[in-house]
């Protein structure tokens, strides 16, 4: 008894301590990544804000000086509902605010899905969303991630709807699938990498108990709903604007080094996880052995690195590439010891996955969707998968997970070590 009081009392401290150091960042204008301060990102999305605001909808979507890479989801609702959106600090505090939302509805959704849980238990790990250092960031700078996490969120609240087995497909019943599939295709309009959800979500009603007329209804509005980024695919000549799609080589390449370095993030973030499993890390090495479900995984793996074997090209190209790449160069001059330590990364990383993964291999699909992106996307950032896979594996993934307090304070500190030392990396105090 005694030690579970020691353990809510540091929750509880440390809760406070991540909200005010929230709140601190924005005063302070914290940069813990490189897309932060007034110098990064952030001249791009303002110009952008500013093209919406001083241009009409058909205008700005033409615009040669639009370099977002996302829809322009986010700027046509600033302009539509935000009557702060016309200042610098105005925009930045508009977007604080939303973000403000994001941990909120996590603690929602994780209540939903460990309805036996302490609250306080809950509320502490929605609170480590508080230390990621690219919502931080995001929430600060203006930058558009967030808004498609809180979709993501609103979508996984809305899915309870396709549990209930007494439905008795009314009118109403009709809205709360036409609320999952419209919540869901606003995550892609806010952030095309997070297609994955309105996927699921498709295939979750498609091989559901619903009548076909409920299925046909849901294939019917996700192609309408397709449509708006339909034209701007015409528009654009592309799935993103032209100016982004040449920068980042859209259609013109293949990166599959880049797996490896998508796994190395998303392992990362999948690592302190290991402890809420309900299999101890020893049985989880067994079942990968045994286990039938493994053996595609497993594979894919292993083609993956014979394939490096052979094609690996070890690029100096330093921007992006996660956290792996940068404590190479950190650690090692000599570029053959880089190449071996990043080798050795990417096998670490796949054990990692496949460990997390053994029970579930649907888990491991959309991660391996996030693997198919890495291909695309060119450069790939850590930011991509941050806080987006630890929200994923408290909501959508299938694993199952017990929540402790020492594994949620173990949590904690792991993301905020993370947080202090991506600041003093941002912050040019480590040479290398």
């Amino acid at each position: 008894m005694r030690k579970n009081n020691i353990y809510k009392l540091t929750s509880i401290i440390l809760i406070i301590f991540s909200i005010f150091s929230y709140f601190f960042g924005f005063y302070f204008d914290e940069s813990s990544t490189a897309a932060g301060s007034r110098n990064g990102d952030f001249k791009l999305i303002w110009n952008n804000m500013l093209i919406f605001l001083n241009n009409d909808l058909v205008s700005s979507i033409n615009h040669p000086d639009y370099l977002d890479s996302r829809a322009p989801t986010a700027y046509i609702l600033h302009k539509i509902f935000n009557p702060f959106a016309g200042t610098e600090i105005g925009f930045r505090k508009s977007v604080f605010f939303i973000s403000t939302f994001l941990p909120v509805l996590f603690y929602v959704c994780i209540k939903k899905r460990f309805k036996d849980s302490d609250d306080l238990l809950l509320i502490l790990i929605s609170s480590t969303i508080l230390l990621s250092p690219y919502f931080r960031t995001s929430a600060y700078w203006g930058l558009g991630e967030n808004y498609g996490i809180i979709f993501l969120l609103l979508t996984f609240l809305s899915l309870s709807h396709l549990e209930n087995e007494n439905i008795k497909y009314k009118f109403k019943d009709y809205i709360k699938i036409a609320n999952i599939i419209f919540l869901s295709c606003l995550c892609f309009y806010f952030d095309q990498k997070l297609i994955i959800i309105p996927l699921i979500c498709f295939l979750k009603i498609i091989f559901s108990r619903q009548p076909l007329k409920i299925k046909t209804f849901s294939i019917f509005l996700y192609s309408i709903m397709a449509l708006p980024y339909i034209y701007l695919i015409i528009v654009w000549g592309s799935l993103i604007p032209t100016h982004a799609a040449l920068a980042r080589k859209v259609g013109t390449e293949l990166f599959f080094d880049q797996i490896g370095y998508a796994s190395t993030i998303i392992a990362f973030y999948i690592l302190p996880l290991l402890m809420f499993k309900k299999d101890h890390f020893v049985a989880s090495i067994k079942n990968i052995s045994i286990r039938s479900e493994s053996y595609l995984p497993i594979l894919f793996f292993v083609f993956y690195f014979i394939y490096l074997f052979f094609f690996f090209n070890f690029s100096d190209q330093f921007l992006g590439k996660g956290f792996i790449h940068k404590i190479s160069y950190i650690l090692f001059d000599n570029y053959y010891y880089r190449l071996i330590f990043t080798f050795i990364s990417f096998f670490i990383s796949s054990l990692i996955i496949l460990f997390y993964t053994n029970k579930k291999p649907q888990d491991f699909y959309v991660i391996g969707y996030f693997f198919v992106l890495s291909v695309f996307l060119y450069p790939i950032f850590q930011e991509y998968f941050d806080p987006l896979i630890l929200i994923l594996a408290f909501t959508f993934f299938s694993t199952k997970i017990n929540l402790t307090y020492k594994s949620s304070i173990v949590l904690y500190f792991y993301l905020l070590i993370f947080l202090v030392c991506t600041n003093i990396y941002y912050l040019n105090l480590v040479s290398f």
